[in-house]
């Protein structure tokens, strides 16, 4: 009985040693990760990934570093009056048992000042540090964007994917899966206008003044640019929803394809104008904002 005891005695102890000397990491499992591919002049991507905590504790994760970039940023989506904005976070919360999902929409590691544009099942090493200053190194997928619609989740409705109109308000939640504008009044029609390669980002920027550390000074020259060519910019959207309306109605009646033709191009001539005012957008921002400020701006744009 005494033997008997006595090994009971030491094998309690090594499982308790065992217990106090395992980490966080080891008992944190990692599932499905994966780095989102963006276009190739993208400086900003994310990564993605299911964290299960199978401890009996809750956890934290409390940053992230990849070698693919310049900045590694924990972050999340908020919905604030309307407006989809991401916020950088200081931790994500593991509860005891559970996993916690980073997706698109939600909680993500962002990939700030990328190298090199990421490639389709490109391995890409991820350091992951948790509240006991343990790393579990991950190697996550370079994978393509979900197809329009099937990507972030906003209140009811889903976000289309599509880029944020002028500086105008930014991107903001209405009905079923409809996007505003600012100032646009028909959200459906205006959106397919905002050409995604082209984002407009001063109303973003005016927005999130404080989070960038916007002086008075670059408030003034953002809020300037804005006023100057908000009204020439409404014009155009109007001009060329009004165009695009007749082209269907025209098409639908057997309009010649001459004279169809004709009103096309002059939509794609408006669309021209729309998107060289929008790189002059642009342009002023990376005038005004400091490097840093412009790429803190990217990573804010809603885009993931």
């Amino acid at each position: 009985m005494k033997r008997f005891s006595m090994f009971a005695m030491i094998l309690g102890s090594a499982l308790s040693w065992q217990a106090w000397a395992a980490t966080v990491a080891d008992s944190i499992e990692i599932m499905d990760p994966y780095v989102r591919m963006v276009p190739p002049n993208a400086p900003v991507t994310a990564a993605f990934m299911q964290i299960k905590n199978n401890d009996s504790q809750d956890h934290t994760l409390l940053s992230a570093k990849a070698y693919i970039n310049k900045t590694t940023e924990l972050h999340t989506h908020i919905h604030d009056k309307g407006v989809m904005r991401m916020r950088r976070i200081e931790k994500i919360e593991l509860p005891a048992g559970e996993a916690t999902a980073l997706q698109p929409g939600g909680l993500h590691v962002m990939l700030i000042g990328l190298n090199a544009p990421v490639q389709e099942g490109q391995k890409i090493k991820l350091d992951l540090t948790f509240d006991d200053g343990s790393t579990k190194t991950v190697e996550a997928v370079g994978r393509p964007i979900v197809p329009m619609g099937k990507g972030m989740r906003m209140g009811a409705g889903k976000m289309n994917g599509m880029a944020n109109c002028p500086q105008m308000g930014g991107m903001r939640m209405m009905q079923g899966k409809q996007l505003s504008n600012g100032r646009n009044q028909h959200p459906m029609l205006r959106v397919l206008h905002a050409n995604p390669a082209t984002p407009n980002l001063t109303g973003i920027a005016l927005k999130n003044a404080a989070e960038l550390g916007l002086s008075r000074d670059q408030i003034g020259q953002l809020k300037a640019w804005r006023n100057q060519n908000g009204d020439k910019m409404q014009s155009l959207f109007e001009k060329l929803t009004t165009l695009e309306k007749s082209l269907i109605q025209e098409a639908l009646a057997g309009t010649s394809k001459t004279e169809y033709m004709t009103k096309f191009e002059e939509s794609l001539t408006i669309r021209t104008q729309i998107a060289a005012t929008k790189l002059d957008c642009r342009d002023n921002m990376k005038k005004v904002l400091t490097a840093e400020q412009f790429e803190k701006l990217v990573s804010i744009y809603p885009m993931m």
